[in-house]
C-alpha cells in the first residue's frame, strides 16, 4: 500500500495576485491501521514544494529552485518550527456511519498543540481519500505575511490524504487484527 499527503495553501491580502496558492507534499510519513485505530505521523522537515496551483491544476514550472528553497526555509523555520516540533501526529478511530461510509475522528498534534479533527473517508476505485481543512491559528501558527501584510496566507490549509488499497477492500483493511503499515 502507498499513501500520499498533500498540503494546499491559499493566498490572501491586497496584493494576493502577486502571490501563489501552493501544493506541498510530505515525503516521509507513516500511517498504521489496527482494528479501526489509526496512528499517523509525518516528518515536518520532509515537506517539499510541488508547485503552484492554478485553475488548470498543478504548475511545476512557475517557481524556480531558489523560490522553492526560500518557501521551504520559511515553512520550516517560521511556520512549522520543524526543528523544535519534528513530527506532526494524528491518532484516531474509524467509524462506519452508513453503508460504505466511514468517518475518521481523532486528534491532530501540530507544533505542540492538539485539536480534534473529523473527516469522511471516500473510496474511489482502489483508493481511499480524506480531505479536510485546518486553521493554522488554532495550532499557534499566525498567518504568514509579507510586504507589511499586503501579501499573506489565508488562515486555512487543506490537507489531502490518499491511500492506495492495492486490491484490498476498505473493510478488510479496517477489520484486520494485526498492524497494517501504509
Amino acid at each position: 500500500m502507498d499513501a500520499t499527503i498533500h498540503i494546499f495553501t491559499f493566498k490572501a491580502g491586497l496584493l494576493a495576485r502577486l502571490a501563489h496558492d501552493l501544493r506541498l507534499t510530505f515525503r516521509q510519513h507513516e500511517i498504521k491501521v489496527h482494528a479501526r485505530r489509526v496512528f499517523a505521523s509525518a516528518v515536518a522537515e520532509s515537506l517539499v514544494v510541488d508547485g503552484v496551483m492554478t485553475s488548470n491544476g498543478l504548475d511545476t514550472r512557475t517557481l524556480s529552485a531558489k523560490d522553492q528553497r526560500s518557501i521551504l526555509e520559511t515553512v520550516h523555520n517560521e511556520i512549522l518550527l520543524s526543528r523544535r516540533y519534528p513530527r506532526i501526529e494524528l491518532e484516531g478511530a474509524i467509524q462506519t456511519i452508513a453503508d460504505n461510509r466511514n468517518m475518521l475522528g481523532g486528534e491532530l498534534r501540530l507544533r505542540g498543540h492538539a485539536r480534534p479533527i473529523e473527516t469522511e473517508l471516500i473510496r474511489s476505485g482502489d483508493t481511499v481519500q480524506s480531505v479536510f481543512e485546518l486553521k493554522p491559528s488554532e495550532f499557534g501558527i499566525a498567518p504568514y505575511k509579507a510586504l507589511g501584510g499586503a501579501i499573506k496566507l489565508d488562515d486555512r490549509v487543506r490537507v489531502s490524504i490518499s491511500v492506495a488499497l492495492s486490491g484490498q477492500s476498505p473493510e478488510e483493511l479496517l477489520e484486520r487484527s494485526e498492524r497494517m503499515q501504509l
